[in-house]
């Protein structure tokens, strides 16, 4: 999964996910994340800075 892969957007939540940004096609009411699935990269990050969400596209791409 990369930001050019795109990942199916599911009827329900991913439970006990919290996501905030309300610009992400998978994004919905309630701050829940549609997505099937979610990547977080890369491997060995040391802190949330060094993180990202693979899984976010932009509302506007969808």
């Amino acid at each position: 999964m990369s930001h050019h892969q795109r990942v199916n957007r599911s009827d329900d939540p991913i439970s006990r996910v919290k996501c905030v940004v309300n610009n992400c096609t998978y994004w919905n009411s309630g701050n829940k994340c549609m997505a099937q699935a979610i990547e977080i990269q890369p491997p060995a990050a040391a802190d949330t800075e060094e993180t990202d969400c693979a899984t976010f596209l932009p509302r506007e791409f969808s």
